[in-house]
């Protein structure tokens, strides 16, 4: 099963909004060049913020046709950069991950993935799709730990206080060390964001869970 993801769809619609604000933006710098430029920084305004969501739409349509390939193996995931394949029987826990927002739990725009085994995974994918998962993933940092946002601490990949025996170095030791922190602080240790997904992560959850207990009844 192959599953496209909500951001491919939204690409085009992004590219045909940002090109209408563009030329519109043009038209109106030229009429008022010669006449008025009292609005002259709120139609320059509209054009970069056109220009910028031009680029955003051309990257999303150039982005992979499909986001996961759910087979009997696994969950095979595709980006621009390369992917990685997380094996059924390496997965412990499938759900969305939640954080404390005062005394409620508050859900997050991702699903998470619990493993029982993490080198399958980390063997199978590519070091620039590390590298993008990453970076990709700091928001979740920033949102465990309050001062992850000074000095840059998100972006400290190696993590001396995490505690994790493995054999790896480079991006995949980051990655293995940023999986074991969101781990300790989140509950699971891969997470797709919603704009990965082509339905809600509640619905996406649901799907997951029935491949899952499908497959494992087939081996």
């Amino acid at each position: 099963m192959l599953i496209r993801p909500i951001a491919k769809r939204n690409g085009m619609t992004l590219t045909i909004v940002a090109s209408l604000l563009i030329f519109s933006s043009i038209i109106a710098l030229l009429s008022i060049a010669t006449n008025n430029t009292l609005y002259f920084p709120l139609f320059a305004g509209s054009l970069i913020i056109g220009i910028v969501l031009l680029i955003v739409g051309i990257i999303k349509i150039n982005d992979v046709d499909y986001r996961f390939s759910l087979t009997n193996e696994g969950i095979h995931y595709f980006t621009s950069r390369g992917g990685f394949t997380i094996l059924w029987q390496d997965i412990q826990r499938i759900d969305i991950p939640r954080i404390n927002d005062g005394l409620e739990l508050k859900d997050l725009p991702y699903i998470g993935i619990r493993l029982n085994q993490r080198e399958h995974l980390v063997n199978s994918a590519s070091l620039p799709t590390l590298s993008h998962m990453l970076l990709e993933q700091r928001v979740l940092i920033m949102l465990t730990d309050p001062n992850a946002s000074l000095y840059g601490n998100a972006d400290n990949m190696l993590y001396p206080n995490v505690k994790v025996t493995h054999k790896y170095q480079g991006l995949q030791a980051m990655f293995i060390n940023r999986m074991q922190y969101l781990h300790n602080t989140l509950g699971y240790d891969i997470y797709f964001p919603h704009d990965d997904l082509d339905r809600s992560p509640a619905e996406f959850v649901q799907l997951l869970r029935k491949f899952k207990a499908h497959c494992s009844r087939s081996l």
